[in-house]
């Protein structure tokens, strides 16, 4: 059973353009339960944890973080439920539902609401991910660390790499998966496992100092444009470690780090007594 929306009152306020229910008819809410049950359990699995999920319920009905989430629920929930709403199963088999004053929608307006309804799902997603590190025990769940994952915790990827057909959320874990392999390959070539590492965590939390955060900036710009054009720009990204370089104090892990040692290699001296010696 749904423990965010529970009750028909509270399911109405997320619906637009719904006729109310009359005595003997069944309550749109035990209609939509199922599917409101699936999707609360995809948001909590997916984005929230149950712990903070928890807390996220307890919230006042004024809180943002809890009317944004409702919304994602109950757009998911209409999404998945939409194609069967006025499907019954009858002794003789499946038949429409209808009414003598009420037209059955077409197919072309049932699925422009169903593609309506992804969309604003994805909107609710994208207006919640900023939301959830500022939640109980969020930034320590394994759903942060999906998100800490990159230097793209939100959709500010998919806004930076073009307009899209479908879903923003099914176009962000395609492109997350590319960006891990882009970041790893930036980590070990130019900016240290151990300075990435940090800036994720940082980037997450929203406490970047300036100095890092141009860092991240600047190599989000990278990542961007690699999945513009199929290649990093070596003289911005050389740019980005001679900053690094000369501010020491605001990058201790890259210069702690085997990463470093790539652009500080050991000072020839010649020698007479060494075996290599030339004039």
């Amino acid at each position: 059973m749904s423990k965010l929306i529970t009750t028909d009152e509270q399911l109405r306020l997320h619906l637009p353009n719904i006729i109310g229910t009359v005595k003997g008819e069944t309550p749109f809410i035990e209609r939509l339960s199922l599917f409101l049950d699936l999707a609360e359990d995809w948001v909590r699995t997916t984005f929230c944890s149950t712990s903070t999920f928890n807390t996220i319920c307890d919230y006042t009905d004024t809180n943002p973080t809890k009317i944004l989430t409702a919304r994602l629920i109950v757009a998911d929930a209409l999404h998945r439920a939409i194609p069967s709403l006025d499907i019954v199963l009858s002794p003789n088999g499946f038949a429409v539902v209808n009414t003598s004053n009420l037209a059955p929608a077409s197919t072309a307006r049932v699925d422009r609401l169903v593609f309506s309804m992804l969309a604003h799902r994805d909107d609710c997603i994208a207006a919640l991910l900023p939301e959830l590190p500022g939640t109980s025990k969020w930034l320590a769940s394994r759903q942060a660390s999906f998100f800490g994952a990159t230097l793209f915790p939100d959709f500010s990827l998919i806004e930076a790499t073009g307009p899209i057909q479908g879903s923003k959320w099914e176009r962000y874990l395609e492109l997350r998966s590319q960006v891990i392999d882009l970041e790893a390959s930036l980590a070990e070539e130019w900016l240290s496992p151990e300075l990435m590492s940090a800036l994720r965590a940082e980037n997450l939390r929203s406490d970047l100092t300036e100095k890092r955060s141009e860092v991240v900036r600047q190599t989000q710009a990278q990542i961007v444009g690699y999945l513009w054009s199929g290649s990093f720009n070596s003289r911005r990204l050389a740019d980005i470690v001679n900053y690094i370089r000369i501010n020491p104090e605001s990058f201790s892990e890259w210069h702690n780090s085997e990463t470093a040692k790539l652009f500080a290699p050991p000072i020839f001296r010649n020698e007479k007594k060494a075996s290599g010696y030339f004039f």
